[in-house]
């Protein structure tokens, strides 16, 4: 394997599945402090 190719794999690799779930877990976590906060709200 040439050392060019592989830095270039290096610099254009992006792992697009994990920043989806990372976006994703944070909008659930944002999601489930709103409606617990809410729910604080309500009751009180």
């Amino acid at each position: 394997m040439n050392t060019d190719t592989h830095s270039d794999i290096e610099r254009d690799f992006k792992p697009k599945g994990t920043i989806v779930f990372i976006i994703l877990l944070l909008m659930f976590t944002v999601l489930l402090w709103f409606s617990v906060y809410n729910l604080q709200l309500e009751r009180h």
